[in-house]
């Protein structure tokens, strides 16, 4: 009697991350990276013993990609996922036949444990719920025992069907669809560096006076965050004397859980993209925080994203798009991507707020990181991440000049706001 084949596990991507694996190439990898930092030295053997057990935690990390006909999805993937010693140049796109097929890697540098992962598995927030399980269930293996709270996964439950649903298909209510033409915004060229070269200047803040000088500026972490930086693109900008300047813009991603209540580990976010238009004159830094808490305002309400959900989940289920060839389909949505997506804005601004840990954990761990990986058009993006009353800032570029972080890093010096730097080169 011949033996039944064993039907593996699939799921459908999200709707966020369809769009992924059709933009990515060597020069916009679609990566992003989440780190935690120890007090003690990391132990790859304990490391890679956490790492299974937190893949079987959280299943859909133990997937891969595959490529149908009309869709691509994610399928049970038979390896065992390793961990790596770190490297200089981070978030390197993982090719085809890569990685033993697995979307993420694990990576390990003295009191560093670090996750890198492709945009199709999870947005910045579900990183973060695997990245803290995975630290935690090393600490207990560790012989300090973490309880699952805080973010911080129970290993011996299992998965909650809330944590693997496309929150985007469930909030996509049919109604007014949101606009998506933009103009497109003003980007810093710079002297590009060959690939795979991405440095990184990390910077260490005090939590307290930042956010002082946000709240008397009447704006979030964020919004200030986002002013100083559209600041020193203006200033970029001017200092180039272009005949005509173009808007300068930010990407800013929003967590959607803030907003429509789900327990989704996979993506769901949406993004801002609030800035200025030069053309108008020059900007003070006040009137730049002023003009992006009120683009910010306008924008961050249930009505409005739920009509940016509902014209993104619609072209998914179009009939006639559900029919036509996968490879047409990577063609538009690369083709569209150009129009309304990098071009639009100057660069990109992700702040994951404050990372809670279980009090059990927190004296086990020194800070949290965040970082993006290389982009083709927008070759300097920010990062933001808060632990323990310090904001972690991360820059992350693809060109040699230096001129955004200077004007960034000197505006804070200027408001008294102490700043500790290190960089990777």
């Amino acid at each position: 009697m011949a033996k039944r084949k064993r039907v593996k596990r699939w799921m459908k991507l999200d709707n966020s991350a369809m769009i992924y694996p059709a933009i990515r190439n060597s020069r916009f990898s679609s990566m992003f990276r989440v780190s935690v930092t120890l007090t003690e030295p990391v132990d790859p053997d304990i490391l890679a013993q956490a790492l299974a057990d937190t893949v079987r935690r959280i299943p859909f990390y133990g997937m891969r990609l595959q490529t149908g006909l009309f869709w691509r999805y994610l399928e049970q993937n038979d390896g065992v996922p390793r961990v790596d010693p770190d490297v200089a140049n981070p978030c390197k796109p993982i090719g085809k036949g890569e990685n033993g097929g697995f979307l993420f890697r694990v990576r390990y540098f003295d009191c560093r444990i670090a996750l890198e992962l492709f945009h199709v598995l999870a947005d910045g927030t579900g990183a973060m719920v695997f990245l803290k399980t995975l630290a935690a269930r090393y600490l207990t293996l560790a012989g300090k025992e973490i309880p699952p709270t805080d973010g911080v996964l129970d290993i011996r439950a299992r998965p909650k069907k809330g944590e693997l649903e496309d929150a985007f298909s469930k909030y996509a209510a049919f109604q007014k669809r949101a606009p998506r033409r933009e103009r497109k915004a003003y980007h810093f060229k710079g002297t590009p560096e060959p690939y795979p070269m991405l440095h990184i200047i990390s910077a260490t803040i005090p939590l307290k006076p930042l956010l002082e000088r946000a709240r008397a500026a009447k704006a979030t972490l964020t919004e200030f965050l986002a002013a100083n930086y559209i600041l020193a693109f203006h200033r970029l900008q001017r200092a180039e004397r272009h005949l005509r300047e173009r808007e300068v813009k930010l990407c800013v991603p929003i967590n959607l859980r803030r907003l429509f209540p789900s327990d989704t580990l996979r993506n769901f976010v949406l993004y801002l993209t609030p800035g200025i238009d030069p053309s108008y004159g020059d900007y003070t830094l006040e009137e730049i925080v002023e003009q992006v808490h009120c683009q910010m305002r306008m924008r961050l309400n249930r009505k409005y994203i739920a009509a940016q959900i509902c014209t993104n989940v619609s072209d998914e289920r179009n009939p006639f798009i559900r029919m036509v060839p996968l490879v047409f389909k990577d063609l538009a949505m690369s083709m569209a991507f150009r129009v309304v997506g990098e071009s639009c804005f100057s660069a990109t601004l992700s702040n994951l707020g404050e990372v809670k840990v279980p009090d059990e954990m927190r004296p086990y761990v020194k800070r949290f990181d965040f970082l993006l990986g290389a982009s083709k058009i927008n070759r300097g993006n920010l990062t933001a991440v808060s632990y323990g009353g310090s904001l972690v800032l991360n820059f992350t570029r693809t060109t040699k000049e230096t001129f955004l972080e200077r004007e960034f890093f000197t505006e804070l010096v200027k408001l008294g706001i102490p700043v500790k730097m290190e960089s990777n080169d």
